[in-house]
């Protein structure tokens, strides 16, 4: 019943940050950004840091102690980085991909954290303890035990067939983008080997490469076009693959600004 009930504040918290993740990015950027790792409707590093403030409350109270805003900001400052910067570095390493990137803000670390977004999250921490958690844990609480008991099972489905079509798409996407790779390579060493048309053929070459890419994105299925997109940047230890991945990713973002105008200018 007691890991019933947090599995349940965990997706609630996760729901109320991709809203915010989801609003803040779609007004910033002028059209709609379904942010999140995932891709349904849920961030789970929101879920974990909302439950992690609030299982060190109710720790500190047990003991009795009384935490004032500051050290609650302070734990809130500290703690997020902490998870950003984790999150983000097994994000890289095990996909070679970011979903967010603070590259462009000082004090940066990496671009996984700034001070800035860190401060942000402090805040978001107060606002958590004193005005989110008292709400949603009373209402959580309401709950008959038996609908906990479902709602989680349902939550710990929906988000493990979620995780898999995520997963599955980058590693179906990782092996097209080998599989041009290896190519491209192949096309370049055939242009090494003959220097008499090697001019006509480079430029064949990149024409026909060019179309290539632009097939490769067409035939993508939507599931991993959206996974895709939600990408920030891929940061591939191969220069040459991580410019592939990067270049994959523009044409995806172009696809979709020129569908929209199109779709303007047809209404």
């Amino acid at each position: 019943m007691v890991l019933s009930r947090y599995i349940c504040l965990f997706f609630t918290y996760s729901l109320m940050g991709w809203i915010y993740e989801t609003l803040f990015c779609t007004i910033k950027s002028g059209k709609w950004e379904n942010r999140g790792f995932l891709y349904g409707p849920a961030c789970p590093i929101y879920g974990t840091g909302a439950v992690a403030i609030s299982t060190i409350m109710k720790a500190a109270g047990g003991y009795g102690i009384t935490l004032s805003p500051w050290q609650i900001f302070l734990i809130a400052v500290i703690g997020s980085a902490g998870l950003e910067y984790i999150t983000s570095w097994g994000l890289e390493k095990l996909f070679h991909a970011a979903w967010w990137d603070y590259s462009g803000l000082p004090l940066n670390l990496h671009g996984r954290i700034s001070l800035f977004t860190s401060l942000g999250f402090g805040l978001a921490g107060l606002l958590v303890v004193y005005a989110i958690a008292p709400f949603t844990e009373n209402a959580v609480g309401h709950i008959v035990p038996i609908a906990i008991e479902l709602l989680s099972f349902c939550f710990v489905f929906v988000f493990a067939v979620d995780l898999t079509l995520t997963v599955t798409a980058l590693y179906h996407f990782d092996k097209m983008v080998i599989h041009m790779e290896n190519s491209f390579n192949q096309s370049m060493e055939s242009i090494v080997d003959s220097t008499v048309e090697r001019s006509t053929r480079v430029r064949d070459s990149i024409v026909e490469k060019g179309r290539f890419v632009n097939d490769q994105v067409n035939n993508m299925n939507g599931l991993m076009k959206s996974t895709i997109r939600r990408i920030n940047i891929f940061r591939d230890r191969d220069e040459h693959r991580k410019t592939v991945k990067n270049g994959y990713l523009t044409r995806l973002r172009n696809l979709a600004i020129n569908r929209k105008k199109s779709g303007e200018s047809e209404g």
